[in-house]
């Protein structure tokens, strides 16, 4: 039935109305000559209304004036149609096309990236050096390296621990963790805080001294006073302790990671050549049986004397590769983009933290990457200390 209709379409029919007292011997004639119609609807005693092809119709008119009946089209439907009035409407269709292509070039470009930071990493910075490695509004999509950008710039910003980057769409999602400060050792007469070194709900706490001033449950962020070294009781003199206990807090990681579907890797052939340098003082002699002329190749050197000696040999073989395109299954792909998410997610937690839940999707990007996402809640301590200023007991 559907293909059926979707053939009417595409050849186009018409919907027309027959009227006359001799309805049924003009239907008997459609029948005879093998005309198709079809939907036909009995309005009344004396009209019907049915469909019918730009073919059919050409050969019912004759039908209608042989039994006195009269015929005339309520619509005209499908794409013969449809193309028609497009073609009288040339300038409707160019503005509709040019305007799709504009929509899909614009779809192509970055236009907005979205900064979230932890552990204290101004926005604007990192907006700045990212803008220098390329990642900026209205670059192309297709013009930046997501995973060469992303090492670029930890090799770059020594204090940042982990970044990821996702591209959905016409923005880019950045996510940077900053590199946790070693915790300052004060002594025990110092009197301090103990405070939120990161963003997390209170999921436990053992307060050993000072006073409490956020519970189990609670949300904090980073900078916040869970424990204050400051107490104060009514008709009593302030007293600074060195606040001290244990704050276990649920935290958030999101981590990224890609393996690629399709990559071109180079294979060593049968082919080698092996080049033998003599080096002594500033001379050097080259024994090679032919020219290295290989298009690609890698090479291995090894030093046959040691470089005490007053003459040194060297040997260098050249391995010709070929290039050979190595194409992934979509589990397989998984499999190393998860593994290489894993060991990022493990980069940025402490030693005693311990993942509670995991949640793991992926998306294909342009057929040709598949980029992993992990989204992990963790309970790790989330206290530091920080010391106390104060003069002559003012706070």
């Amino acid at each position: 039935m559907v293909a059926i209709k979707l053939w009417n379409f595409l050849k186009g029919y018409v919907i027309i109305k027959i009227e006359g007292l001799s309805i049924e011997k003009f239907l008997n004639l459609i029948m005879v000559n093998d005309v198709y119609i079809w939907d036909i609807e009995r309005k009344n005693y004396t009209t019907i209304v049915a469909k019918v092809s730009l073919k059919g119709f050409k050969e019912i008119v004759s039908f209608a004036k042989k039994t006195n009946c009269r015929v005339s089209v309520i619509s005209k439907r499908g794409l013969p149609f449809v193309i028609s009035r497009l073609k009288r409407r040339k300038s409707l269709v160019l503005g509709a096309a040019i305007s799709l292509i504009l929509i899909y070039a614009f779809s192509t470009f970055i236009w907005e990236i979205n900064i979230e930071t932890v552990n204290n990493v101004n926005e604007k910075v990192v907006l700045e050096k990212l803008s220098h490695l390329g990642l900026k509004p209205g670059v192309s999509k297709f013009a930046i390296d997501v995973n060469k950008i992303e090492t670029e710039f930890l090799l770059q910003n020594n204090d940042i621990s982990w970044i990821g980057i996702n591209i959905k769409g016409t923005n880019a999602f950045v996510k940077v963790v900053g590199k946790t400060k070693p915790q300052e050792v004060l002594s025990k007469d110092e009197p301090c805080n103990i405070i939120a070194k990161k963003d997390g709900i209170i999921y436990k706490m053992t307060v050993l001294e000072g006073e409490a001033v956020k519970k189990v449950g609670d949300t904090v962020k980073a900078g916040d006073i869970i424990v204050t070294g400051i107490i104060e009781k009514p008709g009593l003199e302030t007293r600074f302790v060195h606040a001290d206990g244990q704050i276990i807090g649920r935290t958030w990681y999101e981590v990224y990671a890609d393996a690629e579907l399709k990559k071109e890797v180079f294979e060593r052939t049968n082919n080698k050549i092996t080049v033998t340098k003599i080096i002594f003082g500033n001379n050097t002699i080259t024994i090679s049986p032919k020219k290295v002329d290989f298009k690609n190749f890698e090479k291995e050197e090894k030093e046959i004397i040691s470089k005490n000696f007053p003459v040194r040999i060297i040997k260098e073989v050249y391995y010709e590769t070929k290039p050979k395109t190595i194409v992934l299954s979509k589990e397989e792909a998984k499999n190393i983009a998860f593994e290489k998410a894993l060991k990022e997610l493990e980069k940025v937690l402490g030693p005693q933290s311990k993942i509670v839940n995991k949640k793991e999707s992926y998306v294909i990007i342009q057929d040709k990457i598949l980029r992993a996402n992990i989204t992990a809640e963790v309970l790790e301590e989330i206290g530091m200390k920080e010391k106390i200023s104060y003069i002559g007991g003012e706070h």
